[in-house]
């Protein structure tokens, strides 16, 4: 695996909207603080959470009717706009004191925050999601810090062969791992269709859609670089037709905190039994427990990464949407970094095996067959 440089020029979700408000929030994005807060006029506003004067976090201030940060440590005040606007002790205001104010797009619950240079930015770029906001769905939603970089957890979602090895009690079964899945990509997106025909239902889906028979299982994957996944599903009794049948959505934003943890925020949406409460908290536990399975997982996968970024991997015909996804992060990085007029992260180099006993050097491992 190559360097580990972060895609600084995206959309990626910042927060929830309920978690937005008059209080201050600090969130590490992208390697950099954030202080989110409410304007008076109940518009979302993110500033980057060093005070001007000595780099105390903002976040730890208060919030005046004015929309004016205090800073608690000696008293510079900080508009909406980032400016710093006046100083407890002294009647002057301190030239070219400001902060950088983050773009902001808050969208069907979701609050959007661009962390690169802002003059890139666009709001149409920012991922649509509209059933989160749709009265014909209903979903569960948090977020789960994870100790990993962002790319493995981008490669866990394009590749849900895992599923059948990582989760076999809840969502996985032999069938995800015997069924190929077709890959294309285009633009800053890769896209996967697994449909597992006849099969027997997991454990999950038993419980939460009462499936007694066969069923068809669709699994239809996007990501939308750098940092959005959605994976439609859709469960039916084998030979059912479309629309037939309970459909569900899977989101996660996958916001890099800093270059080893992400910010692993989860959405996961249902078009039946919509008003069922009950049902609405057995399939957060669900959720939760399977993410703590991946999360778990990765954790450890960090570890023997970070100890050992040369070596030389092994792929398979179902990593070829995981591997277009950390191909189309790594060329995100270049770009910028080729508009910034700098030379883009050196992979690491691969680690040979040292020479045999008796000087007889072992033969080299072969590269491991390039992938589209």
């Amino acid at each position: 695996m190559s360097a580990n440089p972060i895609v600084m020029d995206g959309w990626y979700i910042g927060a929830w909207t309920d978690e937005v408000g008059r209080t201050l929030l600090q969130r590490w994005i992208c390697g950099r603080p954030v202080c989110f807060y409410r304007l008076s006029d109940g518009t979302a506003n993110a500033v980057e959470d060093r005070c001007p004067h000595r780099r105390y976090p903002l976040s730890l201030g208060r919030l005046g009717d004015d929309d004016v940060i205090t800073c608690n440590y000696h008293g510079y005040r900080i508009d909406g706009q980032g400016t710093c606007v006046g100083v407890a002790e002294q009647p002057d205001v301190p030239r070219n004191a400001r902060v950088h104010r983050f773009p902001v797009v808050e969208r069907h619950g979701v609050v959007w925050i661009w962390p690169g240079d802002p003059d890139r930015a666009d709001p149409a770029d920012v991922p649509d999601l509209p059933w989160l906001a749709d009265e014909g769905w209903t979903h569960v939603k948090g977020m789960v810090p994870l100790k990993a970089r962002q790319v493995l957890l981008v490669e866990n979602l394009l590749d849900l062969t895992h599923e059948t090895f990582l989760h076999p009690t809840s969502i996985g079964n032999a069938a995800v791992a015997a069924t190929p899945i077709e890959v294309v990509g285009e633009g800053n997106r890769v896209s996967f269709i697994r449909h597992m025909i006849g099969i027997e239902a997991p454990p999950f889906y038993r419980s939460s859609m009462g499936v007694t028979t066969d069923i068809d299982r669709w699994q239809d994957g996007d990501f939308f670089a750098p940092g959005t996944f959605v994976l439609n599903i859709r469960i039916a009794p084998t030979g059912t037709e479309e629309p037939e049948g309970f459909h569900m959505k899977v989101f996660y934003g996958m916001t890099p905190a800093t270059a080893t943890e992400t910010h692993d925020f989860f959405a996961l949406g249902r078009d039946y039994r919509i008003e069922d409460r009950e049902l609405s908290e057995f399939q957060l536990a669900q959720q939760l427990a399977v993410m703590q399975e991946d999360i778990d997982a990765l954790e450890v996968q960090e570890v023997m990464v970070a100890t050992d970024p040369g070596m030389v991997e092994s792929s398979i015909r179902s990593d070829v949407a995981g591997i277009r996804g950390r191909r189309l992060l790594d060329k995100m990085v270049k770009a910028e970094a080729a508009a910034r007029g700098e030379a883009p992260a050196r992979p690491a180099r691969p680690q040979r095996p040292a020479a045999a006993a008796g000087g007889q050097a072992p033969a080299a491992r072969p590269e491991p067959a390039r992938q589209a």
